[in-house]
C-alpha cells in the first residue's frame, strides 16, 4: 500500500476509487497497526509556517481527548529563541519570512476517533486521527499557516540478521561498498561514459569482496548504489552487477537514489522512493529506509542521506527513532552507516553539498547522548584513501571515516594517493568480542590497515562546521582586528592541505617592520591527472561575528595588499570581504566586495538562507597596491537594493565579517595571494562615497558538463591565460 513510503503517503492514494467494503474504523484500524513504532505510538507533524515578509511570534499548544495520550512533543529546526517544545506548557517560536518550524507529538495507542485541538495564536483547530488517516494533510488558518499529518514508521525499523543468514557470532568482518553509482549506459538522461568506467571498476570490487578470505558476513552499500536519478532501469541493472556477492547484502539510500527535483511533501503522489524500495525488496527482502540489526556483542544503524529538497522537514520522526534505538541499544557497541560525512571533508562543494548544519547538529546530538557510537562511516565525497586517512576524526569518542568509492572515480585532492593506480575498492572491517580493525583494499589488491586512534576534532576552532552563525559569540568589535595575535578570535573553516606545496594557505607572516599579516593564498590543486573532479574552491576564510547594536550608519575599514605576481584581475581567482546580517537569528541580507572576478556561489553552504538576496560590490586590486578602504556597507545597502529601504529597516544587530580567497581550480597560472593588515568597524561613519557595484561580468557563474566520466567546464578556454590555449 505504500503507507510511509514518499514520505507517508496516507489511504486516500492507496484507493483512489474510495474506501473498500469494510467499515471505516476496522479500515482506520488496520492502517495504525502499521504506521505505528514498536511502543504503539503514532507520530503527528505541525508545520508552522510564515508567509509574512516580516518575523513573527507565534504560540502552540496540544490537547488530545479521547482514546490515546499524549507521550512527548518535540520541535525541529528552531531557532534559538524559539520556547522549549514540552507537553506541559505552551511553546513560543519565531517564524522568519518564508521559514518553517515544526512540532511533532506522538499519540500511544489512538483510534480513529481521537480528536486534536490545537492553540495556534488565537485560533483553535481540531482534528481526528481518522481525518489525517483519510488526507495526507490538513491544512488550517489564514495563508496556510498551519498544516498537520502523520509520520509513518513503516518503512523502520530493526531487522533480525539470522533471517538474512548472518551467523550470529563475536568473531566476523563485514566489507563496505561506498558510491558504486553504475546503471544502464544504454538508457537517456545517464552519463554514459562515465557509468561504463564505473561499471568496469565495480565488477572488480564485486569480485574482489568475493575472494576476501575469511568471507564477509554481510555486507552494505553505503549510498548511491546507481548513478544519475535512480531510474528502475539503473537499479535493475546494479542488481544484475552485484548479484555475484556471495554475502548478504543491504543497501542505503544516497542522493543518486532519487530524482533531482524530488520534493517529499505529504500532499506529493509521485512516489519518488519507490525504485529503492523496490530493489531493496528484490536483494535481501527487506522493506527499510532507516533500519539497524545486531551482529554478536554489536549494533549496526543504517540511516538515510538522499540530501533532497524537504527531506528531513518531512521525515524529522527518524531522529526520534534514532535516539530510542540507541538508548535500547546503549549497552552495546554501535556501528553508524551514512552516506553523507558528519565530519568535514575540507574541500568544495563538501560545505554546500552536504546536510545543513542544524541536520548535522541534531544529529552529531543524538550519536554522542549515550556514548555507545564508536565508528561512523561515510562515503559521498569518492575520496582518495590517503585523504580518507588525512581527514578521518575523532569526536566525542566517536572515530569517523570518510571512505573510497567502489566505483567513483576521486575528487581531486592535490596529491598522489599511498599506492598510485586505481583508487576504487572494498571496506574490510575485522570484529573480534568488541575489539574492531579497518582496512581498505583497491581493485589492484594493495591492503591498507587503518590506525585505532585519529586526531581529535577541534569544534572551537572550526565553530562553523556543526554551528549556524548566529550562535558564534557576539563582540562588541571586531577583536584582534589586526591580527597581532595571530587567529585568535577569528575562527576558521576545516581546510584539506596537501603535505607539499598547499593549494590554500591560511596564517600570519611578519613584515621586515615587525607587522603582522594575514596571508591568504587559494591556486589550483596540484597532482593534475585525468579523471579527478574539479570544482571551484571558496572554503579558505575566517570568519568573526560582531554586535552593531543601534549603529545608524556603519562601515568596515580594511586595509590589504594583493600579492605581486600571484593575481591577476582577469583571472578566475580572487579576495572576498563577506558581510552576513543577521536580525537575531534570521539572515536577512547578504554583502558581498570582492576584487577582479567572483564565484556566484561564494556565499553557499557556509549557513546563509537560499532565499537571502546577495548584493556585490567591486573591489580595487592592483597587485603590490596597499588599499585603504572604508565601506559604508549600510549606504552602500541603501543605493543598490531594489525597494530602497534603509539599512535601519533591516533591525541588523550582528554580522559575521568573512575574508576569504577563491579559485576556479582550473585551467594555468590561476592563483590569489592576499594580505590583509587590519579590518575594523566603524559603528557611525563620516561621509563616504558608495563602493562600486560589481561590474557586469564580474560574477562568474561556471557552466558544467562531463566529459569522459568527469566534471569539466564548457567555457574552458576562457580560463586559460593567453597563448596558452591555442588561440
Amino acid at each position: 500500500m505504500g503507507i510511509g513510503v514518499g514520505s507517508g503517503l496516507l489511504p486516500t492514494f492507496a484507493f483512489p476509487n474510495g474506501f473498500p467494503s469494510i467499515s471505516e474504523a476496522v479500515y482506520h484500524k488496520s492502517i495504525l497497526s502499521r504506521i505505528s513504532n514498536e511502543a504503539d505510538e503514532i507520530a503527528i507533524r505541525l508545520v508552522c509556517t510564515n508567509h509574512e515578509n516580516r518575523k513573527r511570534s507565534t504560540k502552540i499548544s496540544i490537547q488530545v481527548e479521547g482514546t490515546g495520550t499524549i507521550t512527548r512533543q518535540k520541535g525541529y529546526f528552531l531557532e534559538p529563541s524559539d520556547g522549549n517544545v514540552s507537553q506541559s506548557q505552551q511553546t513560543n517560536i519565531s517564524l522568519h519570512p518564508s521559514d518553517y518550524d515544526i512540532v511533532v507529538f506522538w499519540v500511544k495507542s489512538p483510534n480513529s476517533n481521537t480528536s486534536c485541538t490545537i492553540s495556534y495564536n488565537r485560533d483553535k483547530f481540531t482534528f481526528t486521527v481518522g481525518d489525517l488517516l483519510n488526507n495526507s494533510e490538513l491544512t488550517f488558518g489564514k495563508e496556510k499557516a498551519l498544516t498537520a499529518n502523520i509520520l509513518s514508521y513503516q518503512e523502520t525499523g530493526k531487522l533480525d540478521s539470522t533471517a538474512f543468514g548472518i551467523a550470529d557470532q563475536d568473531k566476523f568482518r563485514f566489507s563496505i561498498l561506498a558510491d558504486l553509482q553504475g546503471g544502464d549506459p544504454s538508457i537517456p538522461k545517464n552519463e554514459r561514459t562515465r557509468m561504463k568506467i564505473h561499471n568496469a571498476f565495480i565488477e572488480d570490487t564485486v569480485a574482489l569482496t568475493n575472494n576476501l578470505s575469511p568471507e564477509p558476513s554481510f555486507s552494505i552499500i553505503l549510498g548511491d548504489f546507481v548513478d544519475s536519478i535512480g531510474q528502475e532501469e539503473n537499479f535493475v541493472y546494479m542488481e544484475r552487477l552485484v548479484s555475484p556477492l556471495k554475502m548478504p547484502l543491504f543497501l542505503e539510500i544516497g542522493n543518486h537514489e532519487t530524482p533531482y527535483n524530488a520534493d517529499f511533501s505529504p500532499s506529493e503522489k509521485k512516489d519518488y522512493l519507490k525504485n529503492y524500495f523496490d530493489s531493496q525488496k528484490r536483494i535481501n527482502g527487506s522493506n527499510k529506509l532507516l533500519y539497524s540489526f545486531d551482529v554478536g556483542k554489536w549494533h549496526f544503524v543504517v540511516w538515510p542521506d538522499p540530501l533532497r529538497k524537504n527531506f528531513w522537514m518531512n521525515y524529522p520522526h527518524y531522529f526520534d527513532w534514532l535516539e530510542n534505538d540507541l538508548e535500547k541499544h546503549k549497552e552495546k557497541p554501535v556501528v553508524f552507516f551514512q552516506h553523507v560525512p558528519i565530519h568535514p571533508i575540507g574541500i568544495d562543494p563538501l560545505t554546500s553539498y552536504v546536510e545543513s548544519v542544524s541536520v548535522r547538529k541534531q544529529l552529531l546530538e543524538l550519536l554522542t547522548k549515550f556514548g555507545n557510537v564508536k565508528y561512523v562511516f561515510s562515503g559521498h565525497v569518492h575520496i582518495p584513501l590517503k585523504a580518507s586517512l588525512k581527514t578521518a576524526v575523532t569526536y566525542k569518542g566517536i572515530k569517523m571515516i570518510n571512505l573510497p568509492a567502489a566505483g567513483y572515480r576521486p575528487r581531486a585532492f592535490g596529491e598522489p594517493d599511498f599506492f598510485g593506480g586505481p583508487e576504487q575498492g572494498v571496506c574490510v572491517v575485522d570484529i573480534d568480542q568488541e575489539d574492531i580493525k579497518v582496512h581498505y583494499q583497491h581493485v589492484t589488491k594493495e591492503w591498507f590497515t587503518y590506525p585505532d586512534s585519529f586526531p581529535a576534532f577541534d569544534d572551537k576552532k572550526h565553530a562553523l562546521w556543526f554551528n549556524q552563525p548566529w550562535e558564534l559569540p557576539s563582540e562588541e568589535k571586531i577583536r584582534n582586528h589586526d591580527f597581532s595575535n595571530g587567529l585568535q578570535h577569528w575562527h576558521q573553516r576545516f581546510v584539506y592541505h596537501e603535505d607539499k606545496d598547499p593549494s590554500n594557505i591560511c596564517e600570519i607572516r611578519e613584515t621586515s617592520e615587525g607587522k603582522k599579516q594575514l596571508y591568504l593564498l587559494s591556486r589550483k590543486r596540484g597532482y593534475d591527472v585525468p579523471g579527478q573532479d574539479r570544482l571551484p574552491q571558496h572554503i579558505n576564510r575566517v570568519a568573526q561575528r560582531v554586535s552593531l547594536g543601534n549603529s545608524p550608519n556603519p562601515a568596515l575599514n580594511i586595509r590589504y595588499r594583493p600579492e605581486s605576481g600571484k593575481f591577476d584581475v582577469n583571472s578566475y581567482n580572487g579576495f572576498f570581504l563577506i558581510l552576513e546580517c543577521y536580525s537575531e537569528d534570521y539572515n536577512c541580507v547578504n554583502l558581498v566586495y570582492s576584487t577582479g572576478k567572483i564565484f556566484y556561489g561564494v556565499t553557499k553552504g557556509f549557513g546563509m538562507y537560499e532565499n537571502v538576496k546577495t548584493h556585490h560590490f567591486d573591489l580595487p586590486a592592483e597587485p603590490g597596491k596597499l588599499h585603504d578602504l572604508t565601506l559604508p556597507f549600510a549606504k552602500d545597502y541603501q543605493s543598490i537594493n531594489e525597494k530602497k529601504e534603509s539599512f535601519s529597516e533591516l533591525k541588523v544587530d550582528s554580522i559575521l565579517v568573512w575574508l576569504g580567497v577563491w579559485t576556479v581550480n582550473e585551467g594555468i597560472d590561476q592563483q590569489v595571494g592576499m594580505y590583509i593588515d587590519e579590518v575594523s568597524l566603524t559603528k557611525t561613519a563620516k561621509s563616504t562615497p558608495t563602493t562600486p557595484r560589481k561590474p557586469e561580468g564580474g560574477i562568474w557563474y561556471p557552466k558544467m558538463g562531463h566529459i569522459a566520466g568527469e566534471h569539466h567546464y564548457i567555457e574552458q578556454e576562457m580560463i586559460y591565460p593567453p597563448g596558452l590555449n591555442g588561440k
